[in-house]
């Protein structure tokens, strides 16, 4: 699967270390809540409403709690403990609060030091606990700092700069990052330069600015990880320190010593930046098992929901909501996820700068593809090339979908390419027994269901309650990726239908000849249309693959197979 390939690469903070706002937690109430699902007494009792009847319930729930906060009701945080804030230490005007400040950075305890080789992460060792404590120094307090005034404001131009690469570089090569690297290079100079005046005003300070001048290039050199480090040993407080040095170290693939780091910024201070990056750092595949995927991705969402509390417009906080949700998708079996990560998509593009953002409309692309929403994901694959010429998975994902909607319109509309007659013979055995368990009553929690064994041509639209389909498998569909996996089958009317079925292992599914019956299936009609090419095909979706009896047996556990959502920059 391309979206496989991608990985997660943390934002250098647009607006976060360089511009020094306080992140206003009272703006908003908290984004929205699954709505309660009630029972059914259908076997598919976790089947949806269509999505896009859900995508506007949801929208309506998002813009009710916009209004609400817009009221001045206060935001709901109790979805996570609050860490405890320290205030902001400022500098000092008189003896007493110098006398102050030092009293309250002396009783605080100095964290661990993480160890700086990076080949001992690589080889799977964990973090070393247990690393000598380092007794931090109080950092020299002055009533006036113009040198580290001076470097803070260069370094939030050099930021400023990189952020806006793209409006800077010439449109013969957008991508042309030379003068990138020359900006980094005058400014590391000139802060190395002023060391002597600058230590003397604030040395913590001072490591710390030379450190975050050096994440702005990449690949991150060892030297900013060590300046990092040894502002923190003096002044451990420092929220901003902590998260951009998580930040660091995720680039070097070291995240669990990462993840640690963004749960230590949290104990000092909360902004938008490090709660994106902790609900980012919840959905690292290396750090999920089995066992703890479902709490990550949940945790990854409620860290994420309190990013949009802080600012409700800003898009990359909107964009990363998405991206929690639709990695929550891919692990359940539930449509209400997908619905909730094309809102927050939605909501992302109304930020004029994350709009321009190419990874954005890809993500979003997914997102449609998924929901099977096929105009609209092309449209984002499309939106995504467009701001980025150069990215090849974009390309390849754009054409893959439209061979794949072409592969799947043909095999439906030539039943598999099979001739008639030998339909016919395929399609003879299927009788009641091809329906497996479901030929007999299904005990459920109300009592027994009958399904009532229905012709394709009969079906409607939507969720078909209290029917059963059957049919011989004529084609298998050819898609690139994984997901959904694709078949074609006919019933004993001859009748074809696309069937794509979700959570699937392709190594596990059903092939030519192999009779299928699906309970209660849900029917869309797929109409799409890209650069005046149109495909239209009736399709069944089925999400959960083990309620499918193959040649009259449900499949086993072992095939199920959950698709991996990664992306490139949120």
């Amino acid at each position: 699967m391309s979206v496989n390939q991608q990985t997660d690469e943390f934002e250098s903070q647009k607006n976060n270390n360089e511009n020094g706002e306080q992140p206003n937690s009272s703006t908003l109430k908290e984004a929205h809540e699954d709505p309660k699902q009630s029972e059914s007494t259908s076997i598919l009792d976790n089947l949806q409403v269509p999505i896009k009847m859900s995508i506007n319930q949801q929208n309506d729930e998002f813009e009710s709690q916009k209004n609400n906060n817009e009221n001045g009701e206060q935001p709901n945080s109790s979805t996570l403990k609050e860490a405890h804030e320290d205030p902001k230490q400022s500098r000092c005007t008189s003896i007493l609060d110098y006398l102050q400040v030092s009293l309250k950075m002396s009783g605080n305890q100095q964290p661990d030091e993480f160890e700086s080789e990076k080949n001992n992460n690589e080889s799977g060792e964990e973090p070393n606990s247990s690393t000598l404590k380092e007794v931090h120094e109080d950092p020299k307090q002055s009533r006036c700092t113009p040198i580290l005034d001076y470097l803070q404001s260069r370094i939030k131009e050099l930021y400023m700069f990189k952020n806006n690469l793209f409006e800077n570089c010439t449109k013969e090569n957008p991508h042309d990052k030379e003068n990138l690297r020359k900006k980094i290079d005058e400014v590391i100079l000139m802060v190395k330069e002023k060391k002597e005046a600058a230590i003397a005003e604030n040395k913590a300070l001072y490591y710390y600015l030379l450190g975050k001048t050096w994440c702005v290039q990449h690949p991150v050199d060892d030297e900013c990880i060590h300046m990092l480090k040894k502002s923190l040993k003096l002044n451990p407080n420092n929220s901003e320190g902590w998260n951009l040095l998580g930040e660091c170290l995720v680039h070097l693939k070291m995240f669990s010593k990462a993840k640690h780091c963004f749960i230590t910024s949290l104990k000092y201070g909360k902004s938008k930046q490090l709660l994106r990056n902790l609900a980012i750092i919840m959905r690292e595949v290396q750090l999920l098992t089995s066992e703890n995927v479902k709490e990550c991705l949940e945790a990854g969402i409620e860290y994420a929901k309190e990013a949009v509390q802080i600012d409700y417009t800003d898009g990359k906080s909107w964009a990363i909501l998405g991206n929690a949700y639709l990695s929550l998708f891919c692990i359940e079996q539930e449509i209400n996820p997908l619905s909730k990560s094309i809102i927050s998509y939605g909501k992302a593009l109304k930020d004029t700068k994350t709009a321009k953002n190419p990874y954005l409309h890809f993500n979003r692309g997914v997102a449609f593809k998924y929901a099977e929403m096929y105009t609209e994901a092309m449209i984002s694959f499309e939106k995504s090339l467009q701001l980025d010429p150069a990215w090849d998975v974009a390309k390849k994902t754009l054409n893959d979908l439209v061979k794949y909607l072409t592969t799947a319109q043909t095999l439906f509309q030539r039943k598999g390419q099979i001739r008639t007659k030998q339909l016919q013979q395929m399609t003879r055995t299927l009788d009641t027994r091809s329906l497996g368990l479901y030929s007999k009553p299904i005990k459920t929690m109300t009592g027994q269901l009958i399904l009532e064994p229905t012709p394709l041509s009969k079906l409607q639209n939507g969720l078909n309650c209290n029917k059963v389909v059957c049919g011989k498998v004529v084609c298998v569909v050819y898609y690139q990726e994984p997901v959904p996996y694709t078949f074609c089958m006919v019933d004993k009317e001859l009748n074809c239908i696309v069937v794509s079925v979700y959570n699937l292992s392709p190594s596990k599914g059903p092939v030519i000849h192999d009779s299928v019956a699906i309970p209660e299936p849900y029917m869309t009609q797929i109409d799409a249309t890209y650069k005046n090419q149109k495909f239209q095909y009736p399709n069944l979706r089925v999400y959960l693959p083990l309620t499918m009896a193959v040649n009259k047996k449900c499949l086993s556990a072992d095939c199920i197979c959950q698709p991996h959502f990664l992306t490139k920059l949120f």
